[in-house]
Parts: C-alpha cells; sequence; structure tokens
C-alpha cells in the first residue's frame, strides 16, 4: 500500500512538472526565434526543450493510457523503416531530421491522450490552467507583434524578384509564418469562446487584435481562419430558443441587420482589388494568378511541387519502397526544394502508408472527440469549427499535423472538452444532456 501510495505522489509530482513546462511551450518557441534573428542560431533550444516534454509526457502517459498511446507509437515505429532502409541504401544519414518530423506529427495524439486523462481526474484546475496557458500566450503573441511593428525580428515573406511588394508582412520573432498563423488559430479560438462566455464586452477587443495580427501575418491561413472564428463562435454558443425569440420578437430589426451586412459584404468585394492594394499584397497575388491560375493562389503552386516531387520519387525507387516511403533524406537527395508543404502527402511521400493512417487517425480522434460531446460541452462546437478549418489548412497550406508549435496548444485545447463533459456530467443526471453544457459553464464560472 505504501508503494502505491509513494507511485501515486510520484505521478502527481511529475504531472505538475509537466503542466510547467507546457505553460512555457509558446514562451520556448519565441525564445527560439530570438536566437535565431539575434545570433543566426537556435541552438536547438526549442527543439530540446520539446523532445523532454514529449518524452515526459509519453512516459506518464503510458501509465495512465496505455491503451490510447499503442496505434500513435506503433505507427511512428512503423515510419521509421523506409527511411532506415534508404539511409542505408545511399549512404546518407537524415534520419535525425525524419526523427523530429515523426515526432512532431505523432505528437498530436500522444499530447492529446495524456491531456484528456488531466481534464477528466481534475476539471476545474484544468480550465484554469488553460485559461492561463493560452493568455499568457495570446498576450506574448501581441508583444511579439508590437516588437515587429516596431522594426525588430523578421518579415513574414522574402522579396520576390518578379514582384514589387512593398510591404512583406510580419513575424517578429518566430520563425515559422505557416505555424504561427495556426497558433493564432487556436489561441483565438479559446480566448473567444471564453470571453463570449464569461466577459462578453472583451470579444470585440480580442476579434480585433486577432485580425489585425493575422493580417500583419498576410497569411490567407490567419486572416479568414480568424474571420471565421469571429463571425460563428457567437452563433455556435447562442441557444437555438433564443434564435427563435429573436426573430418572433425583433424580425424587422434582423432583417435591416441583415441588409447592412450584405451591403458591406458586397461593398467590400467591389473594391477587393484596393482592399489588397492597400494591404500590401496584390501583386503577389496577381503574379501567383498569372502563373498557374485560381489554384496557385489558393494551393500558392504547392499542387506544382505535389506533382514534381512524386514524379521524381517515382522514376527514382521501386513501388515496394514508396510504400514505407522514402524519407526526407530519399527525396531531399533528387530535389533541393523536397517539402511539398501539404501535410497529408508529406506524410505519404517520406513515410508511406503508415504516415498517412497516423494523418488519418489524427484528425478521426479529434473531430470525434468534439463531434461526440456537442451536447455536453459549450466549447464542443466552436472547438470542432476550429478541427476542420486545420483540417483544411492541412489540405490546402500544411504545417499542422507537422508543425511544431501547434501540437501542444491544440491538444489542450481539445481535452478541455472533456474537461467541461466531465463537469456538466458531475452536475447533473444523464438524461438532462440537453442543457448540460449551460450546468457545465455555471460551475466553472462559479469557481473560477
Amino acid at each position: 500500500m505504501i508503494t502505491l501510495t509513494s507511485f501515486r505522489l510520484q505521478g502527481a509530482k511529475l504531472d505538475q512538472v509537466l503542466l510547467i513546462l507546457a505553460s512555457m511551450v509558446v514562451l520556448i518557441d519565441w525564445l527560439n526565434g530570438l536566437l535565431w534573428h539575434t545570433w543566426g542560431a537556435s541552438y536547438s533550444l526549442a527543439a530540446i526543450f520539446k523532445a523532454v516534454l514529449l518524452a515526459g509526457i509519453t512516459v506518464r502517459g503510458w501509465q495512465l493510457c496505455q491503451k490510447q498511446l499503442l496505434a500513435p507509437l506503433g505507427l511512428m515505429l512503423f515510419m521509421l523503416l523506409g527511411p532506415l532502409y534508404v539511409s542505408w541504401l545511399t549512404g546518407q544519414h537524415f534520419l535525425w531530421h525524419d526523427l523530429q518530423l515523426i515526432a512532431k506529427s505523432g505528437a498530436l495524439l500522444l499530447a492529446l491522450a495524456y491531456f484528456t486523462v488531466q481534464a477528466r481526474q481534475n476539471p476545474i484546475a484544468f480550465l484554469r490552467w488553460l485559461d492561463w496557458f493560452v493568455l499568457g500566450s495570446y498576450l506574448l503573441l501581441l508583444g511579439n507583434f508590437c516588437l515587429g511593428l516596431a522594426g525588430y525580428g523578421g518579415t513574414a515573406y522574402q522579396p520576390m524578384e518578379e514582384v514589387a511588394q512593398k510591404f512583406l508582412g510580419i513575424k517578429g520573432f518566430f520563425i515559422s509564418t505557416n505555424e504561427l498563423s495556426a497558433l493564432l488559430l487556436v489561441l483565438s479560438c479559446w480566448l473567444l469562446l471564453r470571453a463570449w462566455q464569461v466577459k462578453r464586452w472583451c470579444y470585440p477587443l480580442i476579434s480585433i487584435a486577432s485580425l489585425l495580427m493575422a493580417g500583419l501575418m498576410l497569411t490567407k491561413t490567419g486572416l479568414f481562419g480568424t474571420m471565421l472564428l469571429v463571425v460563428f463562435i457567437p452563433l455556435l454558443l447562442t441557444p437555438r430558443h433564443y434564435y427563435r425569440y429573436l426573430y418572433q420578437h425583433y424580425r424587422r430589426r434582423l432583417w435591416l441587420l441583415t441588409l447592412v451586412l450584405l451591403s458591406i459584404m458586397l461593398l467590400v468585394l467591389f473594391n477587393f482589388t484596393s482592399v489588397l492594394q492597400w494591404v500590401g499584397i496584390y501583386d503577389k497575388l496577381l503574379f501567383s494568378y498569372q502563373q498557374r491560375g485560381l489554384a496557385g493562389i489558393i494551393l500558392s503552386s504547392r499542387d506544382y511541387y505535389l506533382l514534381r516531387n512524386f514524379t521524381a520519387v517515382s522514376e527514382r525507387y521501386p513501388e515496394w519502397l514508396q510504400l514505407f516511403g522514402v524519407g526526407q533524406g530519399g527525396v531531399r537527395l533528387l530535389l533541393k526544394k523536397y517539402f511539398i508543404e501539404l501535410d497529408l502527402f508529406d506524410l505519404l511521400l517520406f513515410y508511406g502508408l503508415a504516415g498517412v493512417l497516423l494523418y488519418a487517425l489524427s484528425f478521426w480522434r479529434i473531430l470525434l472527440l468534439a463531434g461526440s460531446r456537442l451536447a455536453s460541452s459549450s466549447a464542443a462546437a466552436p472547438v470542432l469549427l476550429l478541427n476542420v478549418l486545420l483540417l483544411l489548412v492541412s489540405l490546402l497550406a500544411g504545417h499542422v499535423l507537422t508543425s511544431g508549435m501547434l501540437w501542444l496548444p491544440w491538444a489542450v485545447v481539445n481535452a478541455a472538452v472533456v474537461a467541461q463533459s466531465v463537469l456538466a456530467a458531475s452536475q447533473q443526471p444523464v438524461t438532462g444532456l440537453n442543457n448540460a453544457a449551460a450546468v457545465e459553464e455555471n460551475a466553472y464560472e462559479r469557481s473560477a
């Protein structure tokens, strides 16, 4: 009995350490970029920190939820087979890069399993921690963009010889603009959700701040994704009966408001070229359209690299090896730009069938987690919207499942859906699931 008690105490201490380390991930990414922009090298700060954190999550997760880790860990091992063979075949060693990418790709499921257990065991404490973690990370992003506006850090895009673009965007001291825009979506989703639930007057402020940061990055992902979250989160969090009440009592005003919004949208559409010129990306989009049509604007020439990379690999390697993947090294030997920057196809090219299965399993689990709790968690619908957006981004722009910055914030926001479901179940009988979200929210607000 003493041994069991000691084991539980050690596990609880490890959980506390992991939560503290998890709270620092966005800060570490920022410091990593600060070192890179200042000294020209990051000294692998973020890689070492996240390797330690992910190892701790995996060890503790194996103790708490072994079954949930079997599939992702097994697929991650299979993903190594192709790169190992290519490394032996060619004598070129790029395994370290493959290990990093495989770890990034599987980290979401490992973190999701572990933090889901934490959310079930102590939901109120987990939600409090999540609020502070997201708020602190979001304020860090705001400070980073303020430094960017002051002239510090890097630009979002490199200048192109063919395009005379005056404004190249701002990313501050973060390294990857695409990963930063996806991180902004995750943090904004949770803050907008909580603002609408608890302090509604903050909602316009957070909306404006998120849209400004997305606009400064000049990424389609950040700008359109943030706009969708700002518009749809209030709609998803408003009870259905309230819509009926508004329609019955304020029908004329609603029609007038709808006409005003449509007029504004039409005005923006008719002056869309002027808006793009004012933002500073019109020339770049026009060049992409002239080169590759509408697909050039949507995919940023990723369709070209998709065809080129798969053609090069099919000509060099046998079909049976392509089923296992040829690793980053196998493509790097043939092409200078070996990333397609579409997550599904990068994982297929590098790691074969195992990479595709890991991709499918990752999105299946997070979509199912939120979709199955729509009646018992007020956060489920907004988080489901976030997951769908990130799925689309991963298919069209990449840097989602293979992102080193995104996996932990994304996992804990999804785990929050489980925490709210547990609170709802503890506050009322199972038969009252229709009102579960309201009861859960009241309990959480009283504790906050």
